[in-house]
C-alpha cells in the first residue's frame, strides 16, 4: 500500500521514452453495448455488464486459465493450505496500483475485511456474501504473505478466489473515496487498464496503465458506449464507427459476415437464461401455477427460432462443466401444455392478470423471448401482461415497484459447481431470497452437505436441490445463454465462455 519512489521514478523514465511509440501503435477501441454497470466494483453490482470489464481493471489473487483450464498465479504467485480451513498466499512483488501505490498483503486484508466486505454492515456484503461468505477472516502476515481462514473446510476456495467477486481493489484509494457510490465510478486496481471517464447511462472509458506488472497493455484505451438499438450497433460496426458490438442475434449474422470488414465471435457461455417467479404474487403463491408455467414453455422452439439453434437447452439448472457433480438422472421440466392446463384447472385460477417485467435486450433477444413466453403461457390459459422497464431498479432494486410477478435473470456458473450457480443464487443469502422473490427452508438447510468434502454427500444434496427447484419453482431455465459479438476484421480477439471480455496482454491485438 505504500508508494515506492524508486519504482515510480523508473516507471516515469521508462514511460517518457516509450509512451509516444507505444501510443502510436495502440488502438483506441470503441465498443457499442446495450448497457453499462452502475458500479465498477464487483461487490457493487453483480451483472454481466460488470463482469465484462472485471480483470481488465481489478485482478484476482488466483487467475483462471481460460485456454487450458485450471488455476495459475495472479496477484499471488503461489498458495497452499496450512490446514483444512487456512490458505496461505504469497503475493508477487512489484505490483503497482493505478494510483502509484504498492499492492501488498494489507490491501488484501482490508478489501476482504469489514470495511468493504466481511460483515453485514459492509457495503459489499449483500452481493458478495453468497460468493465469499464462507471466509471468516483475512490477515496480512507480512507485506507479501496473506492468510485466508474459512468458517469450515471449503472444497471450492481456489475457485472463489479465482472468479467473480474475488477481485481485489487497492485499499488506499478505497479509503480515500467519498462514499461507496463514488467509489463505484472510480475504482482503483492493479489491472492493465484504469478508469478514465464515466458518464452514467452513456459511456465508460478505460485507458492503458503502463505501470502494469503483466506487460504492456495492448490497447491505448477502450470505450463502452450505450447503443440500445441493434440495427444501429450493426450499421456502426460495418461503417467502422465501432470496433466491436455486443448482444447480436443470429438473424444478424449474415449481414455482418457478408462484409469483408467484420465477423461474428462468441457462442454459449457458462450461464443459463432463466425467468424468476415472485412467490409473493397472489397468483404465483400456488406452486402448481409455477409448475404449469414451466411445462408450458417449448424451450427447443425458442432455441431454434430465436437463436438459430446456436445454443442448447440445459438439463435443468446445471451445467456439464460440473463434471462428476452433474446429475444425469435428474428429470427437469419438459414441454407438456396439456399437463399444464390440467394443473391450472386444479388451482381454480380465474384469469387474473399478472406482470412479466423485463428490459430492452439487456440479454440477447430478451424482448423477443418475453413475447414468445407470453404467448406460450396464454396458450395454456394464463393471463400474463408484459411490462418493459427502462432499467433494472423497478424490477430487482431494493424497492421494486409493486406488482412484480415474473422477471428475467441469468444464472452464471462462476465456478464449475452447484455452489457457483444454483445454491449461490437461490440459497440462503443469495440473490433471489435477499430480494424477497423466493425462499425455501429445506433448500437452505442443504448448505452444510454442499460444503462437505465427501463427494457422495455433496452430489446427493445437489440432486435434492434440483428436485426442490422443480417442485417449488423459483422460476425456470430457458436455454444456455449465448453472447455473440460483432468484431472488425482488424481486431484479433477471441470470445471466452464467460461474460469477461479479455483485453489483457496477449489476448487482443489490432492491425
Amino acid at each position: 500500500m505504500q508508494k515506492t519512489l524508486c519504482t515510480l521514478a523508473v516507471a516515469t523514465i521508462l514511460a517518457a521514452g516509450t509512451t509516444q511509440v507505444v501510443a502510436e501503435s495502440r488502438k483506441d477501441l470503441m465498443m457499442a453495448v446495450t448497457g453499462l454497470t452502475k458500479h465498477l466494483d464487483p461487490m457493487g453490482q453483480n451483472a454481466n455488464v460488470n463482469e465484462r470489464i472485471s480483470q481488465n481493471v481489478l485482478e484476482n489473487l488466483i487467475f483462471w486459465d481460460f485456454e487450458n483450464g485450471g488455476f495459475k498465479p495472479g496477484l499471488a504467485e503461489s498458495w497452499r493450505m496450512l490446514d483444512d480451513t487456512t490458505m496461505e498466499l504469497t503475493l508477487r512483488s512489484g505490483v503497482m496500483c493505478h494510483n502509484g501505490e504498492d499492492f501488498t498483503a494489507e490491501d488484501v486484508e482490508i478489501m476482504f475485511g469489514p470495511e468493504r466486505f466481511n460483515g453485514e454492515a459492509a457495503p459489499g456484503w449483500p452481493i458478495a456474501r453468497s460468493f465469499l461468505g464462507i471466509i471468516e477472516s483475512v490477515k496480512a502476515i507480512d507485506p507479501t504473505t496473506v492468510h485466508i481462514k474459512t468458517r469450515s473446510p471449503d472444497p471450492l476456495l481456489e475457485h472463489r478466489l479465482a472468479s467473480w467477486m474475488g477481485q481485489v481493489p487497492c485499499a488506499d484509494a478505497y479509503r480515500e473515496a467519498a462514499n461507496w457510490e463514488s467509489w463505484g465510478t472510480a475504482v482503483v486496481g492493479t489491472g492493465p487498464y484504469r478508469v478514465a471517464e464515466v458518464r452514467p447511462a452513456e459511456l465508460q472509458r478505460f485507458e492503458a496503465f503502463d505501470g502494469y506488472w503483466g506487460g504492456t497493455p495492448p490497447l491505448q484505451s477502450f470505450t463502452l458506449k450505450i447503443v440500445p438499438e441493434m440495427a444501429n450497433r450493426v450499421s456502426g460496426l460495418l461503417t467502422g464507427e465501432f470496433d466491436m458490438i455486443t448482444e447480436i442475434t443470429p438473424d444478424q449474422f449474415d449481414t455482418i459476415e457478408s462484409s469483408p470488414d467484420a465477423r461474428v465471435e462468441g457462442g454459449p457461455i457458462r450461464n443459463i437464461r432463466v425467468v424468476l417467479y415472485d412467490k409473493s404474487d397472489p397468483v404465483l403463491a400456488d406452486p402448481r401455477i409455477r409448475r404449469a408455467m414451466n411445462m408450458a414453455i417449448d424451450r427447443e422452439l425458442i432455441v431454434k427460432t430465436l437463436f438459430g439453434g446456436k445454443t442448447t437447452v440445459p438439463h435443468g439448472l446445471q451445467m456439464k462443466s460440473f463434471g462428476d457433480m452433474f446429475v444425469e438422472e435428474h428429470q427437469p421440466a419438459s414441454f407438456d401444455p396439456d399437463a399444464a392446463r390440467k394443473l391450472i384447472k386444479e388451482t381454480g385460477y380465474d384469469g387474473r392478470a399478472f406482470t412479466y417485467r423485463y428490459v430492452n435486450d439487456y440479454y440477447t433477444a430478451e424482448v423477443a423471448t418475453a413475447q414468445v413466453l407470453q404467448q406460450m403461457w396464454k396458450d395454456v390459459g394464463l393471463n400474463v401482461q408484459l411490462d418493459m422497464k427502462e432499467s433494472w431498479d423497478p424490477i430487482t432494486g431494493k424497492n421494486p415497484e409493486p406488482g412484480r410477478a415474473v422477471l428475467n435473470l441469468s444464472n452464471a456458473a462462476y465456478y464449475p459447481d452447484p455452489l457457483g450457480q444454483l445454491f449461490r443464487l437461490y440459497g440462503k443469502g443469495g440473490y433471489v431470497p435477499t430480494r424477497n422473490i423466493w425462499s425455501n427452508a429445506e433448500f437452505d438447510g442443504l448448505q452444510d452437505e454442499l460444503l462437505s468434502l465427501d463427494h457422495p454427500t455433496r452430489k446427493q444434496a445437489f440432486a435434492r436441490l434440483l428436485e426442490i427447484y422443480e417442485q417449488d419453482p423459483p422460476g425456470t431455465f430457458l436455454h444456455v445463454l449465448p453472447m455473440f459479438y460483432g468484431v472488425r476484421a482488424d481486431v484479433e480477439w477471441t470470445a471466452k465462455d464467460t461474460a469477461f471480455m479479455d483485453f489483457r496482454p496477449g489476448k487482443i491485438s489490432t492491425q
